[in-house]
């Protein structure tokens, strides 16, 4: 997916794991949050 080409390729510095959702930290100080939403994926980058 084009929305999510800016973090191809950068390294994981941490993944957290929380009750609904994963946290994936990224080197250049991204966020990715993945959880499940009505049985499908959802995620979100910060910044975008």
């Amino acid at each position: 997916m084009a929305k999510y080409d800016g973090i191809k390729g950068q390294e994981i510095l941490e993944i957290e794991e929380g009750e609904n959702e994963v946290t994936i930290i990224l080197r250049d100080n991204r966020y990715l949050f993945v959880k499940v939403v009505d049985g499908k994926l959802a995620t979100t980058s910060v910044p975008e």
